[in-house]
């Protein structure tokens, strides 16, 4: 039974993936002089900032670089959002969505690999206050080795077992880590030519 809901955010509640793919690939070209590749860009999904700039940078910086660097590449990335009003808001009907579950008293939160400067930027710029006990949304704050850790403490928040929550989800290993922690559904939302691959993920009961 479901008693309690967590949203993955970049993605699934905002679809900012050239926002993103725009802002790696200055960062990139300002610290590796090249461009970000496609295949760097899939594996990215779902990843702490920290394990994707040991992915670009390598795993010799320390812990202070590694931190200005991923402080660095979201300046910009919040530069190319306020850049681009056009598509810079919630996805279309969510938040009808989410002012029915608040009236039903559904428990929910966010767990999303977004630093705290990205997710202060994202409560202040959509009102997820509005929705949402800012409190309780979970985000990368460097004690998180990945998104197991993160559903779990979101579980914890709104105080549902893990068991009995339904969580949202558009990164490949971002559903594998749901379904990893025995989540009681899993919707996962994509583009149009990838539903069937999804639709064959283990867990994934809606796209």
């Amino acid at each position: 039974m479901i008693k309690g809901i967590l949203f993955d955010f970049n993605g699934t509640m905002f679809f900012d993936g050239p926002m993103h793919k725009k802002a790696w690939n200055t960062f990139s070209l300002k610290y590796r002089n090249k461009p970000i590749t496609d295949d760097e860009l899939d594996h990215m999904h779902g990843q702490t900032n920290k394990r994707i700039i040991e992915m670009l940078m390598g795993d010799h910086l320390s812990e202070e670089e590694s931190k200005n660097l991923s402080l660095s590449k979201e300046a910009l990335y919040r530069e190319v959002c306020r850049n681009d009003p056009a598509t810079f808001h919630l996805v279309d009907g969510l938040e009808e969505v989410l002012d029915t579950l608040k009236q039903r008293h559904i428990p929910m939160t966010i767990c999303s690999a977004s630093i705290k400067d990205n997710i202060d930027f994202f409560i202040s710029s959509f009102h997820l206050d509005s929705w949402f006990d800012v409190d309780k949304i979970v985000y990368d704050d460097g004690l998180h080795t990945n998104k197991i850790t993160m559903f779990q403490d979101g579980a914890s928040r709104i105080d549902v077992p893990i068991e009995e929550c339904l969580v949202f989800e558009d990164s490949l290993s971002g559903i594998d880590f749901a379904y990893r922690c025995h989540v009681a559904k899993i919707i996962a939302i994509t583009t149009s030519d990838k539903v069937a691959e999804y639709k064959q993920l283990p867990g994934v009961n809606t796209v």
